[in-house]
């Protein structure tokens, strides 16, 4: 796969599941705590999908995943909202985000968000 994984999480158990995603598809996984983190690491010529925790944003009404889509063009942002509330989930669609996913996630789900997200 041509494309890298990004996680910025602090949920351990998300992790888990994006590891053994990053294995089935043969990539590594490149794992942040904040947003800021994941944007101070980009390298210009690399694109991918990040999967953005919004337990993590430290920023009020969707500024973090702004900021991670400004930063980071390459990339496909799926964004895991803090709430079930629709309208946040519409907000980051409005912003940019490439998809949306409520926790807890499934391994199948992220399996074909990931592969919606690369094309294949």
């Amino acid at each position: 796969m041509e494309y890298q994984l990004g996680l910025i999480t602090q949920d351990r158990g998300l992790e888990k599941v994006m590891e053994r995603i990053s294995r089935h598809f043969g990539c590594s996984l490149d794992l942040y705590e904040s947003c800021s983190d994941f944007v101070n690491d980009l390298d210009g010529g690399k694109k991918g999908v990040v999967v953005l925790d919004g337990m993590v944003c430290s920023r009020p009404r969707l500024m973090d995943l702004q900021m991670v889509l400004n930063e980071s063009p390459a990339w496909k942002v799926v964004y895991l909202p803090r709430t079930k509330k629709k309208n946040e989930i519409k907000e980051a669609m409005e912003v940019g985000a490439f998809g949306s996913l409520h926790k807890p996630v499934s391994e199948h789900e992220v399996r074909q968000m990931l592969r919606s997200a690369i094309g294949i």
